[in-house]
């Protein structure tokens, strides 16, 4: 099965990836200050600095800009995760850790941006997995951690768990990957 098409347009020329990043910056500025019902494209191409027009040359409503804010979010924690397993760090720990700590001081905007992506993809794809087959899990095991970590997390998430950011939250979660690896 083909992956959905994107939600919006992903800009490839310097400038263009800055007028990205201001209306990304403004749409989190927005909802973390003034809250979900505040944000609306208008005023988040308003907060950005940019026409309504330009806003829509990359993002055709506003659930487009909270699926690139995952998007974008996802990419970063997998690369947080290569670094910190390149630093020795134990690799389901590295991913676990860039997972929980993806929108970082954004706890708004990560619940919003979350609803937002599994009304989009209300499945993960493949590509999840990558990290954990990387690690030496085989396809079933590594679909299984993957799914039962990432729902703990998206749970948290949702129910604004005060757990999410706490050590003993990390450790559980390690354990639970430990715990569903397979005996040699």
């Amino acid at each position: 099965m083909a992956a959905p098409a994107s939600p919006y347009r992903k800009p490839k020329q310097a400038r263009a990836r800055a007028t990205w990043a201001a209306i990304l910056q403004a749409a989190t500025r927005i909802i973390e200050t003034e809250g979900e019902d505040a944000f609306t494209t208008n005023r988040v191409a308003e907060t950005a600095g940019v026409s309504i027009g330009t806003l829509y040359q990359y993002f055709p409503n506003k659930a487009a800009i909270l699926v690139a804010m995952m998007h974008d979010e996802r990419d970063l924690a997998r690369r947080k995760a290569r670094g910190w397993i390149e630093a020795g760090l134990d690799p389901d720990r590295a991913m676990i850790r860039a997972q929980i700590q993806g929108f970082a001081g954004r706890p708004r905007t990560r619940r919003v941006a979350l609803h937002a992506l599994l009304a989009q993809e209300p499945s993960l794809d493949g590509a999840v997995d990558a990290p954990a087959r990387r690690a030496g899990r085989q396809a079933v095991d590594a679909f299984v951690v993957t799914r039962a970590v990432v729902g703990v997390v998206r749970a948290a998430v949702l129910e604004d768990s005060p757990l999410l950011t706490t050590p003993e939250f990390e450790d559980a979660l390690v354990r639970l990957a430990r715990a569903l690896r397979p005996r040699s």
